[in-house]
């Protein structure tokens, strides 16, 4: 499956079932570069399982992924990783017994020292990654004034710092396609606009993201392009105020 001009994530006829039900039906959309995403639908319309498809919790039923031109179809989640996909869950999944900064840590790509053979070559081949990456960590804590909790045990951290958490680990990763399952879910108002001003710092400096989110109102602040998902299949595509406009949206939202 050839990757069109500008499409960073190419989804084409994807189908998972479980038992007899269909949670995705034939889905098929593009993710272009260095936008936002908005991935939306009424509850049940197949979102998050599109998401664990892509990320490879899920192998699919049936149809294809490529990923710049390269075919990622049915990937265990550390060979996806691995190309640059990188995702965050709905509900924080962090280490409650670890520090804030530990928890950035473990998350960091391809840890030295890790292996039997790479510990046995010694300090001198792992030590300078690890402060590469508390270097790293540090950088995030700071951007997302999260520095005075470095050392806090992050099971200790309130529901909205633990979003912060779960995006800062994402992002520890570098990636080159951020997948984000619904990143302001049970935060205040004011902790979400920072997070939306963050994405769109993110996007600002190139980072692809697809972002599920049920907020339409966040949605049209963010995302352009806009998917509407119903019934597991996508339904209409284009900018929030296309989508709003289609009659098949408006009645998706409705009946359900």
């Amino acid at each position: 499956m050839s990757e069109p001009a500008g499409a960073v994530l190419e989804v084409r006829d994807l189908h998972r079932q479980f038992g007899g039900v269909r949670a995705v039906n034939g889905a098929s959309f593009e993710i272009p570069p260095g936008q936002i995403t908005g991935l939306i639908g009424p509850n049940g319309a197949g979102k998050s399982t599109v998401l664990n498809v892509i990320a490879g919790a899920l192998r699919p039923s049936a149809g294809e992924i490529s990923y710049r031109g390269q075919d990622i179809t049915g990937l265990p989640p550390y060979k996806v990783a691995r190309r640059g996909i990188i995702r965050t869950f709905q509900i924080s999944s962090e280490f409650a017994a670890l520090t804030v900064l530990e928890n950035l840590l473990v998350a960091a790509p391809f840890p030295r020292g890790e292996a039997l053979w790479q510990a046995a070559l010694g300090k001198r081949y792992w030590r300078p990654h690890e402060r590469k990456m508390v270097e790293r960590a540090r950088q995030l804590l700071a951007r997302f004034d999260m520095s005075a909790k470095e050392d806090e045990y992050a099971g200790n951290l309130s529901g909205g710092q633990k979003r912060l958490l779960e995006l800062m680990r994402g992002l520890m990763a570098s990636p080159a396609l951020l997948l984000l399952d619904e990143p302001m879910a049970g935060v205040n108002p004011s902790l979400a606009r920072r997070i939306e001003q963050h994405l769109l710092d993110l996007r600002d400096e190139g980072l692809t993201m697809l972002m599920i989110e049920h907020e339409l109102a966040v949605v049209e602040r963010l995302c352009d392009p806009v998917i509407v998902m119903a019934q597991g299949r996508v339904i209409s595509q284009g900018t929030m105020a296309e989508v709003r406009a289609d009659r098949e949206v408006l009645d998706a939202y409705l009946i359900g």
